[in-house]
C-alpha cells in the first residue's frame, strides 16, 4: 500500500510507533510513504543525520520523498543517480530510502507517478548571503538586526532549489512517452493557480497579502495542468492539510492512503 505525507523538516515523530498508532491504519514491511517535499533527512553530516537515517532504516515500510526548498542539494548530489521502476533515484539507504528524482515517470505498485520536486524558497526576506563574500560577516550582522529570515548559501540555502531547463525538458519527454496521462502527480511546489487557491484559503477567500511568488516552477507546472491527464496531485510545502479541490490535496502533518478516485 502506498500513503503520501507532506514535509518532515528532519522532524520523523508522525513516524514514532506511538504516533502512528492513532491512525486508522498500520504501516508494515508491505507499504511505502512518499513525503512531498522538505524531508530535511541530508541537512548536514553530522551526529544527527547519521542517527536517524540508521531510526529510519529500521522502520518496516519503505520512504520514498522529493525534493523540497529546505534540502542540502550539495549532499543528495553525492548519492549516485540509479534507474529504480522506471526512473531515475538516489537510493539514500538502498531500498529504505529513496529520492524520486525530478521529471521522472515510476511504476509503483502498478500505478504511474510523474514526480517532480523543488521549490523556491520564501523564507529569505533578509536576503541570501555567501560566506565568502567580504562583507559576509557584515552583512550577517545587518541581517540578524534586521529581524527577516535569511538563508545563507551552502550552508542553509541551494540555488539548485528550482530546477534546470535539463531537468524541465527531461520531465517533458518523460511525460510525452506516457502520453500526458499518469495516475499520480508527486510535487513540493504547486501550479500558480493552485498556489492561488491556497493563498484564496489562507485569505478566508477574500483577496490579501500574497505569500507565494510565481516562479519558473509554478509556471511549468501551471503548463501541465493543462497538459496533463491524472488522478490526483499530491504536493507540500505550504504547511497545511486539506483538499484544494478534487484533484489537488495538499498535505503537511497527515498521512494518507493513496487516493483510489
Amino acid at each position: 500500500m502506498i500513503y503520501i505525507t507532506g514535509d518532515t523538516h528532519c522532524d520523523f515523530r508522525r513516524f514514532a510507533k506511538r504516533q502512528h498508532e492513532e491512525l486508522s491504519f498500520d504501516l508494515t514491511e508491505k507499504d511505502s510513504v512518499i513525503i512531498c517535499g522538505d524531508f530535511g533527512l541530508l541537512w548536514a553530516k553530522d551526529g544527527t543525520f547519521e542517527y536517524n537515517r540508521k531510526w529510519l532504516s529500521g522502520l518496516p515500510f519503505q520512504i520514498l520523498w522529493v525534493q523540497g526548498n529546505h534540502e542540502n542539494y550539495d549532499m543528495i548530489e553525492e548519492y549516485e543517480l540509479e534507474e529504480w521502476k522506471g526512473g531515475k533515484v538516489r537510493h539514500i539507504v538502498r531500498d529504505k530510502i529513496i529520492l524520486l528524482e525530478r521529471g521522472q515517470v515510476f511504476n509503483i505498485e502498478g500505478k504511474t507517478f510523474f514526480t517532480f520536486g523543488g521549490a523556491s524558497s520564501h523564507d529569505i526576506q533578509g536576503g541570501v548571503l555567501d560566506r565568502d563574500d567580504l562583507d559576509y560577516e557584515e552583512d550577517r550582522r545587518k541581517a540578524i538586526q534586521s529581524g527577516l529570515s535569511f538563508r545563507v548559501k551552502h550552508f542553509s540555502w541551494w540555488e539548485q532549489e528550482l530546477p534546470t531547463e535539463e531537468e524541465l525538458q527531461e520531465g517533458l519527454k518523460n511525460l510525452k512517452t506516457a502520453n500526458y496521462q499518469v495516475d499520480y502527480v508527486i510535487t513540493h511546489c504547486a501550479s500558480n493557480r493552485t498556489q492561488d487557491a491556497v493563498e484564496l484559503h489562507y485569505n478566508g477567500g477574500g483577496i490579501g497579502k500574497r505569500l507565494y511568488e510565481q516562479d519558473i516552477l509554478t509556471n511549468y507546472f501551471d503548463m501541465l495542468e493543462d497538459k496533463l491527464s491524472f488522478k490526483r496531485w499530491y504536493f507540500g510545502h505550504y504547511h497545511d492539510d486539506f483538499d484544494v479541490d478534487d484533484k489537488h490535496t495538499l498535505l503537511y502533518e497527515d498521512i494518507v492512503p493513496l487516493s483510489e478516485i
